[in-house]
């Protein structure tokens, strides 16, 4: 039987550049020794990768489960990190978590890297008597390298959506405090996302404004109006519509999902044109497929991947299933096909998971 840890490091390295996801490189890590120093050195190459659902099995678990599409498996793995706390992930990999000593984190679930943000204490929370640990966030973003800034190793910058009033804040590694951004506009926030070096929002009637961050303060887009099938009167209170904002490829799209009767749903696409000022609607999302849930949204190309299907949207579950503290929770994971206009259930192995904490979409990374 050969010896694969007396290969030369060089032909390693070259084995590792023909492995394309992420799953295979953590078994390739495993193999022996000098094989792990490869992936120690991080000179893995990670192309694109699509998102992967993390959720719990268990009440108050250390343990975690990673359902691949590109796999079609589900993986398991101890994260202490997350026991007791509540999750949400990110299109760039991180997961950020609160747990009821109101400590806020940002974690690396696959490499297991850990960064303590600010804590709860300063952030500006009306209602704050009245507000479980588990409801201060409503929202997570986490934007890699934005404004081309050095401020910090990671280059990560962290938006959230917060309170009963959905304000917004934002802090990088190494902030001692949250910086609340300032709006005089009454309405909440309901989603959020990184366009080159500006990050964009959606307000709950349906309007986008860019954050300026060096002001802390927003800048509404003058001329825009929000896209024909959005029920300005129903954002975001109703559980039968919900809008998500997501960069693509250098596009800014509106994903609205609308449930058009109890058993049927539908997704509807919209791209923003900068100069006419409106979105135009889609008919056709090529070889990509968007990834949706209530705690963050991704565009990833579909065409390369096995078991992941193009011009289709991914989703999770409606917000009124989202009472995932201390008890179990059933929940609808849904592909729909914008070209047939359906959604069918998107299952693993002869029951949909029985979850504990609310499933969420990871975007696997290495840093």
């Amino acid at each position: 039987m050969a010896d694969w840890s007396r290969l030369p490091y060089d032909i390693i390295h070259k084995v590792s550049t023909y492995i394309t996801a992420i799953e295979d490189f953590l078994a390739f890590s495993a193999v022996c020794c000098s094989w792990r120093s490869v992936y120690l050195a991080k000179q893995w190459q990670l192309g694109p990768q699509i998102p992967m659902l993390m959720f719990s099995d268990y009440e108050n678990s250390g343990f975690r489960s990673f359902i691949s599409l590109c796999r079609n498996r589900v993986y398991s793995t101890e994260l202490p990190e997350v026991r007791g706390r509540r999750c949400w992930g990110s299109s760039s990999g991180w997961i950020v978590t609160i747990g009821d000593d109101l400590q806020i984190h940002l974690l690396n679930p696959f490499t297991r890297v850990s960064i303590c943000l600010p804590s709860k204490s300063s952030l500006q929370i009306q209602f704050s008597e009245i507000l479980d640990w588990h409801d201060i966030i409503q929202k997570v973003f986490v934007f890699r390298n934005p404004f081309n800034s050095g401020v910090n190793e990671e280059g990560l910058l962290v938006l959230i959506i917060y309170s009963p009033l959905n304000q917004l804040a934002f802090c990088r590694p190494g902030y001692s405090s949250w910086k609340n951004i300032r709006d005089t506009n009454d309405a909440g926030f309901i989603d959020a996302a990184c366009l080159g070096d500006r990050i964009y929002a959606i307000r709950d009637l349906g309007s986008l404004i860019a954050i300026d961050i060096e002001s802390l303060a927003v800048v509404n887009i003058t001329g825009q109006h929000h896209p024909r099938h959005v029920s300005l009167s129903l954002l975001p209170r109703w559980d039968w519509e919900r809008l998500f904002l997501v960069e693509s490829s250098g596009e800014l799209w509106i994903v609205l999902q609308r449930h058009k009767s109890i058993n049927s749903i539908e997704f509807l696409i919209y791209s923003f044109d900068f100069v006419k000022k409106k979105w135009i609607r889609l008919s056709s999302l090529g070889n990509s497929a968007v990834f949706v849930d209530s705690s963050c949204s991704v565009v990833t190309g579909a065409s390369e991947f096995l078991n992941c299907k193009s011009n289709c949207v991914y989703f999770v579950g409606t917000r009124n299933e989202e009472r995932w503290q201390n008890r179990e929770i059933h929940v609808g994971l849904g592909v729909y096909s914008l070209e047939k206009g359906v959604s069918e259930p998107l299952c693993f192995g002869t029951d949909a998971p029985r979850c504990y904490s609310f499933p969420l979409w990871v975007t696997p990374t290495m840093s």
